[in-house]
Order: C-alpha cells, then structure tokens, then sequence
C-alpha cells in the first residue's frame, strides 16, 4: 500500500503518519487490498482538515474530518473511512445472498468469492498449481465501457461483472491478440 501524504500550511510529523498507516491496515482487513492512498491535511483559521482517499481493486473512499487538533481531524475522517468499507462489504454479503436467490449457481457464487469448489467426477485438467484464483469482479452493475477500464487498472487477465445493459453476468479479459474480449452466457 502507498500513502501519498500531501500538508499544507501545517507539518505533518511522522508518528501522525505512522498512525494514519496503521489505521489504513486496519481498514485494508475490511476493504481489500488498498491500491493507492491520499492523505491531505492543511491548517485553516482555528481547525485543521484532514482529507483521506482510498483506492481499492473495487470501490474508492473518500472522508473528510475537521477539528482543532490534528490527530483528532484525522481520526474523524479515519472512522468515517472504517464505517464506509464496513458498509460496503455488507453490500457484498447481501449482493452474494440475492444472486443465490435469482438462480446463479453457488459454484459461480464460489468463484468469484474466491473459494474452491471440487469436481463430482475426474476431469482431465491442468494441475492445482496452475489455476490462479482471482477476486476482481464488480459489485454493482456495469456497462462494458466500465468494465474494460477497471480491467485496465487491474494487473489481473480478466474482470468480471453484471452487464447494466442487459442485467447479465459478464466477464471482460485481455485476448492474446492484445485486445479485450467479452463473454456473456445466457443462463
């Protein structure tokens, strides 16, 4: 994880720094990997700000805290970060829940929550080793547009997502040709 720390009118010291760092940690737990981070803290009249933003493989975050002590300013935006990546992992617990609903098949579920799921009969397949088992997939409804982006920012081959066009399962990945190709089953 980077942090980028920007301070205006104000020195930022380094055990505020380490402090802010390993709250990021904290919130990385709930969020996922966090890929970039920004911090902006300046001092106004009689307060100070402190603005945090977070990128992760999914969702970016953003808070704002605002008070007469620095550490405190940025403990309120910190919490305010935590409360947001608590929330939208909920979102992912209850999208989880409503796509077993609607008929997708759990293995679909387990692939793309990352976990593995054992062949009812021997399948002629490459070994364990060689099978990379990727959570880089949307959330939310995505048009293809979207979706080739977030692959783009990804270091992953492939993104998967549901179509906002066409309300499907889709997935985007980077062809050998060097292009990007799109598969949506009808199930």
């Amino acid at each position: 994880m980077s942090i980028n720390f920007v301070h205006k009118n104000v020195k930022m010291p380094g055990a505020l720094k380490d402090f802010v760092g390993k709250h990021l940690a904290d919130i990385e737990k709930i969020a996922g990997e966090i890929i970039d981070a920004e911090v902006i803290v300046n001092e106004e009249k009689l307060s100070f700000r402190a603005e945090i933003s977070l990128k992760t493989r999914l969702d970016s975050f953003q808070s704002e805290g605002r008070d007469r002590i620095l550490k405190q300013a940025l403990r309120g935006a910190l919490n305010t970060l935590r409360g947001q990546a608590k929330r939208s992992k909920e979102k992912i617990k209850e999208s989880k829940k409503r796509a077993g609903a609607k008929g997708i098949s759990m293995a679909t579920v387990g692939l793309v929550s990352g976990g593995r799921r054992r062949p009812a009969r021997a399948v002629a397949s490459p070994p364990a080793d060689n099978i990379l088992i990727s959570d880089n997939y949307s959330r939310k409804p995505l048009t293809v547009e979207e979706a080739v982006f977030f692959l783009s920012e990804s270091r992953e081959n492939g993104y998967m997502f549901i179509n906002s066009e066409t309300n499907r399962l889709a997935a985007v990945f980077r062809n050998p040709q060097g292009g990007v190709s799109l598969i949506e089953p009808n199930l």
